[in-house]
């Protein structure tokens, strides 16, 4: 199926992504916007939260006065209008042929982060829950699709159960930092016995409030060290 999909899309070019140009290949961008989209320099950003900072290794003020329950971040870029546009495409419009493409940028740097031979990777993959009754309007959760692509990616378990909603708050979308910390008290619950080293999976990290109370759960029942892979960082206002 895989080899018709290609032949197919070799045949009958598709529209690119992002700027509607032909295209070839898996990613589903053309030649042109594949080649801004996966960075050659990295600019610094904060090792626990990933957002950018002056220099490398430095941590943001947030972080350095009261850090958060996860470890470290990393995050394939910050979440600009391309990004957007696809995030949205894979969350509402149910597009998931876009993945591929957004998977791109966070895949180059998690090979960056974590050199061969494995040292420090997590031991297993857990993607940011979603209530039930928000799966089943939305039919999926995108945290889910993005943890299974990267846990074949890098042959890594994906415990798709282990970490679950279990209360529906409100959208976190239009919240600030406090409000989101308060919408999520009492949202998490762990439902089976976990590894010492665990990687949080999630789309696109605004504040860092979910995964911060995720994260914290997850070492109240005996996890160690938290890391923290997203899609895409929403960049500092300042």
């Amino acid at each position: 199926m895989k080899f018709l999909a290609n032949l197919t899309r070799m045949l009958i070019p598709a529209p690119c992504f992002l700027c509607g140009a032909n295209t070839s290949g898996e990613s589903g961008l053309c030649a042109a916007c594949l080649l801004g989209w996966v960075p050659v320099a990295r600019a610094p950003r904060c090792p626990q939260c990933a957002i950018g900072v002056a220099m490398a290794g430095l941590l943001c003020a947030e972080c350095a006065q009261a850090p958060p329950a996860f470890d470290c971040t990393h995050t394939g870029q910050d979440f600009n209008a391309a990004t957007r546009h696809l995030v949205h495409q894979l969350k509402f419009a149910r597009q998931p042929w876009v993945l591929p493409a957004l998977l791109l940028p966070l895949v180059d740097q998690i090979e960056r982060a974590y050199p061969a031979p494995r040292v420090d990777w997590p031991q297993t993959l857990i993607p940011m829950p979603i209530h039930p009754q928000r799966r089943q309007a939305r039919g999926f959760n995108q945290a889910r699709l993005i943890a299974d692509q990267l846990g074949r990616r890098f042959d890594l378990p994906v415990l798709g159960h282990a970490a679950v909603r279990v209360k529906a708050s409100a959208p976190q979308s239009g919240l600030d930092a406090a409000a989101r910390r308060k919408n999520l008290r009492d949202a998490f619950a762990v439902r089976q016995s976990l590894p010492a080293h665990v990687a949080i999976i999630d789309d696109v990290m605004t504040t860092g409030s979910s995964a911060a109370v995720l994260a914290r759960v997850l070492k109240q029942a005996g996890v160690r060290r938290v890391t923290v892979w997203v899609l895409a960082r929403t960049p500092s206002p300042d």
